[in-house]
Order: structure tokens, then sequence, then C-alpha cells
């Protein structure tokens, strides 16, 4: 089987090639318009189909093309699936739907290069490792598609219009010009949100920044766990537990400590700002987390759990912000929408540099500088408790809190 003759950097293409980010501004108003259920099963076809392209690329070329049009089809779930969860759920019991949501979005990152180490183990030259790697990514997708499939349609007004036509009566026609206005809403308003909210602004940019510095740990883990401790790949994998480990134990505390439904459920009034109590210990985490794996992970005598401490409380800040779905209620979608194009495109930006960063400014350094990024946007959510409802009162977009 042919061996791919291209660079680090070019292969890394397959990661930061935009199409995780274009999906959703794809994908959102698809559903609106069409359905989830066709979406999904549109949107799953393709990612599978796509997958095994990649798989079975026979050039470098051919392998970033799939990989882009893979993640442009995949994202269509990471978008919808809070849609579908609002669309049969209240404010009441949303939460736990939601954060089982998060684990797996989140838990994804830490789970794939886990189950990648013992695959590279198992695969034997190194072209088979990448063939592999991309042939269990094909099939488990195919599956998950599968399933997928027999997801019901959630969608209200898309369930009207079936029962409408089950009456025998004929719904309007969708033209064209109706599509067109439906995409330049769904595409605008994401934009404009990012660009002239000042709370979407900050939010965005602070997890954006958190979930570029995810993605560049998993190259600054080769070169700690590989490079300089000498791991085997099982063992550099296992790691990568911290990081699960430290999502799951957030979404446990923002399923019983986080959410405030007793006092919703009495008919109190909550306002957003009371929601961030565990963002706060999020916001001091990140920085500390950052430090200890600068000052620990490079050292071969400091005991190896000192860094997956360090992994431990990163990946538990990072889920600790919840702020943009309470002040955006009524267009949580569009404000979520902002997020998520803006950590796909910062995420998928940093691992093309973060190596060269390792190798040249150190693990301490590198490390510590992402730790002193964190520490100026550390002050954001305190910024939130002092002048949240201030901020709130003067946008355009924010109502009913």
């Amino acid at each position: 089987m042919q061996r791919f003759n291209i660079s680090q950097e070019v292969a890394l293409l397959g990661v930061t090639l935009l199409g995780f980010a274009a999906g959703p501004l794809v994908f959102g108003p698809a559903s609106e318009l069409y359905g989830r259920q066709m979406v999904y099963r549109i949107s799953g076809l393709a990612y599978s189909a796509f997958s095994f392209g990649a798989a079975f690329s026979p050039n470098g070329a051919s392998l970033l093309i799939f990989r882009f049009l893979s993640g442009f089809f995949g994202s269509a779930s990471m978008n919808n699936i809070p849609a579908s969860i609002g669309d049969y759920t209240t404010l009441l019991n949303r939460g736990v739907y939601s954060i089982a949501y998060a684990i797996m979005a989140f838990g994804g990152p830490a789970l794939g290069p886990l189950i990648s180490g013992f695959i590279e183990h198992d695969a034997g030259l190194a072209v088979s490792i990448i063939r592999w790697n991309l042939r269990v990514m094909a099939i488990f997708s195919t599956v998950l598609s599968i399933l997928v499939a027999f997801v019901p349609e959630t969608h209200g007004p898309t369930l009207l219009k079936w029962r409408i036509e089950r009456e025998g009566n004929t719904p309007p026609p969708l033209t064209f010009n109706k599509v067109m206005a439906v995409f330049r809403v769904a595409l605008a308003r994401p934009v404009v949100y990012l660009f002239t909210e000042p709370v979407v602004m900050l939010v965005s940019l602070y997890l954006s920044v958190l979930y570029g510095i995810l993605y560049g740990f998993f190259e600054a883990f080769t070169v700690v766990y590989l490079e300089i401790r000498h791991f085997q790949t099982t063992s550099y994998g296992l790691t990568y537990i911290s990081l699960g480990l430290g999502f799951v134990v957030a979404s446990g505390l923002l399923a019983t400590v986080g959410p405030l439904r007793p006092l919703q459920a009495k008919g109190y009034t909550t306002p957003p700002e009371a929601r961030l109590t565990l963002t706060y210990f999020g916001a001091i985490a990140s920085p500390i987390s950052l430090f200890l794996f600068a000052w620990t992970a490079p050292f071969r005598h400091v005991h190896w759990i000192a860094p997956c401490i360090a992994e431990f409380l990163f990946s538990l800040s990072m889920m600790l912000i919840p702020y943009l779905v309470d002040c955006y209620q009524m267009t949580a979608a569009s404000a979520l929408a902002a997020g998520l194009a803006s950590r796909a495109l910062v995420g998928s930006v940093f691992p093309l540099f973060t190596l060269q960063m390792y190798h040249g400014l150190t693990v301490q350094g590198a490390t510590s500088l992402f730790a002193g990024i964190a520490c100026l946007l550390a002050p954001i959510p305190f910024t939130f408790r002092q002048y949240g409802s201030v901020i709130r009162a003067k946008s355009k977009h924010i109502g009913g809190n």
C-alpha cells in the first residue's frame, strides 16, 4: 500500500481544514427548513462515506479532501443535537440531557487518542498505523450513523407540516427565496453576535483559547510522554484518561451543584450570573493546572501522576461556563453557533504551531505561555459577576432575564 509522502505540517491540515467550522453554518438552518431527521440521515451517510474515502485514499491530497468533507458533514450532529434536545425538553429538565451531550462532545478528544495508542501498537508498519486509525474511525462512524438514522423527528414545525400533509392538506411550498432568507439570517446572526454582543465575544474568546490549548496539548503530550518520559504508545494513550475523567467530574458537578432548578421550580427568577459559581472555580483552576503541567511534566524524577492531575484540572475547568445559554434563551442556538465556530477555528489552528513551540520554548516555556494567557482571561467570569446585568441590559438580543 502506498505511503503518504507529506510533511507533518501538511498532515496536521487534516485537523485544521475548516470543514468542522463551516458545517454548522449550513446544517443549522437546513434542520430548520427540512427537519432534524433528514439532516441527520444525509449528513450521517456522507460522513461515513467520506470517512471510508479517507481510510482508503491513495495520496496525501485526497486524504486532506476527504478529511475536510468528513469534518464538514460530521459537524452536523455537533451543532444540531443541542437543538434536538431543546425540541423535547423544558428549561427545568434540559440540564441532564445537555450534560450528557457535553460529556460526549468534550470526552471524544480524550477517548480518541487513548484508543489510537493501542491501534498504533498493534498495527505494525507506519503506513498501517495511519490506515487502521482511519478505518476504525470510519467503522465507528458508520455504526453510529446507522443508529442515528432511526432517531425520530423532533422539530416542531416539521412535525406540524407532516400532520398537515397526512390530513390531506398541502402546506405552502418552500420557495428558493424563502430558503435563501432563512440561510441569510442563520449565517448572519452568529457573526453579528460574535462581533457585537460583548457576552458572546468574551465567552467565545475564553472558550476558544481553552479549546485551542486542549488541542495543542495533544502535541505536547507526545513531547512529554514519548520523547522525554519514553512511555510506550499504549501507556501514553492511557494518560488521556485524566482528560476524560476531568470532563466526567465536571459534568457531575454541573448536574448537582450547578443547576438552580429547585429555585426555578418554585417560581423564583434567577439571573444568569447566579449560575457562575462553578465558573469562578474553573477560571482559577485553568491557569493553575497549566502551570502545574509546565513544571512537573518535563522532569522525569517527578511522578507521572502530577502532570496527569494537571490534565484532569484543565479539562475540569473547560466545562464550567454555562453563561451563554442562560443569557440567550430565545436565540441560544445562534449564540452557541458563534461559540462553536470560533472554537473550531481557533482549536484547529493551534496544532500547527504547538509542536514547534514545545521544541523551541521547551515544555516549561510553552505551557507557561499558555498559562499566562489563561491568567489574562481568568477575570472574564468575575467581570460578568460585577457588570453582567448592565451588559445584558444594553443588549438588543437578550430578553426575559
